[in-house]
Order: structure tokens, then C-alpha cells, then sequence
């Protein structure tokens, strides 16, 4: 009797064991990452690219699942309702933002741990060349000398490049008339065809017009100049404060221990701080923005109450914030 409550216990002890993390540590086995954005577009390019290199750190396959629909909002649900694991991770973008400030979808950043952030779009005030405007100053000028004259391109109504837009109206003091197109290819075409006579968009979109000569940068929402564009100055530093882009960061769902979710932070970071990432992403037109999560989540919450106000502006904020 006594052999066999000694054999119990052994095997009591090993069960516990293994229950408490004494067996092979995370991850044992592959790990799915959704990007709520459809296959071959920059965020998924941007996407795929990263979970690349971190595959090395973490010495596991990473798995891409483009998830989808409503402005993002299907992927991020999928993410935030998996298991908490470690084994379901997400590409979030700016637009969660807007999808929690309309009250789109039951998502919030509340529902995610963040990893970090690893990419920003910088946004660009774009005009052609024919308008003959060579500075924000010029275009200000214009648009006071006509109130809700001047037709800007953006990417949808509500979405970032037309909350970019206003953000840059309420600071320069002017109003603009905003037409929405289903993407910048069609912002840039309205560009090309004089349908507009100005756009708010990311610079990589339109940066092979403006290397011809045919659209101008008038200006960045970025914080610093862009490495690519050295001459063009940012809306700050000409005094206006209007800093707004998208960004791209990684996620899992917010009861993910925290253990695990350090583990995915570690490698994240060394596939951000590989040279040979770093010379891929630049030849690919990714810009670089890397903020831990604790710097990651602290921005969210900082850019959420931005991203409202703006929505509210337009009209189209859920009643509570």
C-alpha cells in the first residue's frame, strides 16, 4: 500500500509540474498572427516581412492569417476572443481607433496586451504641381482666400487620412471640402486628373510622382522629417501642431500571462533590431517606429482621445467616449 501511494505521489508531483510550466517552455509549436487587412497590401507586406524575422528569435513558424472586414474590426475580434496563449497574435493599425470612437464594432485597445510598435505611415499633404502651391503657407493662404473651396482626396470618410485633414484645418485655421475614394490608387488618380486639387495620404503612395515632378509634398504630420524626404518640412516645425499617422503595432489578447507575452516581446524586438530587417523594410518602403509596449499602450490611450474628438468634430463619435 505504501508503494503505491509513493507512485501516486511521484506521479501527483509530475502532473503538477507540467501543469505549472516545468515542461518545454514557450512557444512548442507555431504561432498564428492575423492581419485584418487583405493579402499583398503594404500592411500585410509590412506584416509578413516582420513575423519573418522573428521567426528566427523565436525559432517557431509563424503563420499569417489575413482576417477581413470592417475596417479591421473582424481580425481584431478574432484576436481579442482566442485563446490566451500566446498562440494568436494581431497587427493592429490606426484604424482600431476609429472602429472603438464609432462604437463600429464590441473592440477596444482595452481588449489587447500590447507587444509593440514596429511601423508608422507618415501622413503627406500632397498637391500637383499645377497648382503652383510650394508650401503649407501657400496652400493656408488659398484655402482662407476660399472657405470650403479647395477639394482634398482621402481615404474614405471618417478614416485617417480625413481625420489627418481636419486635424490640419482646425490648426492652420481653415476649412477644406473632403471627397472620399476607396484607397489611395484612387487618390492618386483623382490627383493625376486634376479632380482634386489636393490629398492627404502616406508619402510611399505618391513618392514616385513626386521623384518625376508631377505632385508636390507641401508638408509632414510626422513629429521629425522624413529620411526620404530631407526639404520637406513637418506642420510643426512651420507652427502648426498637427501630428497624426498611422502606425503599425502587435498584439495579444489582454489575459495573455505575462511571461509569455514577454517571451513574444523579446523576440519582436530582436527581429526589429536585425540589420538585415532593417535594410529589407527600408528597400520595401516601411518606415521604422519601434516603442515598447508599455510606450505602445501609453500612446493608444493618448491617441484614442485624439482620434474621438476628431470623430466628434465630424459627427460621427458613439455618445460615449
Amino acid at each position: 500500500m505504501k508503494k503505491l501511494l509513493s507512485v501516486a505521489l511521484v506521479l501527483l508531483m509530475a502532473f503538477t509540474l507540467i501543469g505549472c510550466g516545468g515542461g518545454d517552455e514557450f512557444p512548442t509549436r507555431s504561432i498564428d498572427l492575423i492581419i485584418p487587412w487583405s493579402a499583398g497590401g503594404g500592411t500585410d507586406v509590412a506584416g509578413r516581412l516582420y513575423a519573418k524575422y522573428t521567426e528566427e528569435a523565436l525559432g517557431q513558424t509563424i503563420n499569417v492569417l489575413n482576417v477581413v472586414g470592417g475596417n479591421s474590426a473582424v481580425g481584431a475580434a478574432q484576436a481579442a476572443t482566442s485563446e490566451p496563449d500566446g498562440y494568436t497574435a494581431v497587427l493592429l493599425t490606426y484604424d482600431i481607433l476609429s472602429v472603438e470612437a464609432q462604437g463600429l464594432a464590441p473592440i477596444s485597445i482595452r481588449d489587447f496586451k500590447m507587444i509593440n510598435k514596429f511601423s508608422v505611415q507618415p501622413t503627406a499633404l500632397v498637391v500637383h504641381k499645377d497648382s503652383g502651391w510650394e508650401t503649407i503657407e501657400d496652400y493656408r493662404q488659398a484655402a482662407l482666400a476660399d472657405p470650403g473651396g479647395i477639394d482634398v482626396a482621402v481615404n474614405g470618410e471618417g478614416a485617417v487620412w480625413h481625420q489627418a485633414g481636419v486635424l490640419a484645418d482646425r490648426e492652420m485655421g481653415i476649412e477644406a471640402q473632403y471627397i472620399p475614394y476607396n484607397g489611395s490608387s484612387e487618390q492618386v488618380a483623382a490627383m493625376l486628373g486634376h479632380h482634386v486639387q489636393a490629398t492627404y495620404i502616406s508619402y510611399t503612395s505618391v513618392l514616385q510622382h513626386v521623384e518625376e515632378g508631377t505632385l508636390v509634398v507641401l508638408g509632414m504630420m510626422t513629429e521629425d522629417r522624413v529620411e526620404l524626404l530631407p526639404d520637406v518640412p513637418t506642420f510643426k516645425e512651420v507652427g502648426y501642431d498637427a501630428v497624426l499617422n498611422s502606425w503599425r503595432g502587435i498584439a495579444v489578447p489582454k489575459d495573455t500571462p505575462d511571461e509569455v507575452a514577454d517571451v513574444l516581446r523579446e523576440a519582436f524586438k530582436a527581429a526589429y533590431d536585425n540589420e538585415e530587417y532593417q535594410t529589407m523594410a527600408r528597400e520595401a518602403l516601411i518606415d521604422g517606429d519601434y516603442q515598447a509596449h508599455d510606450e505602445f499602450q501609453e500612446f493608444l490611450v493618448e491617441s484614442y482621445d485624439q482620434v474621438y474628438d476628431i470623430m466628434d468634430e465630424l459627427g460621427f463619435a458613439k455618445p460615449e467616449k
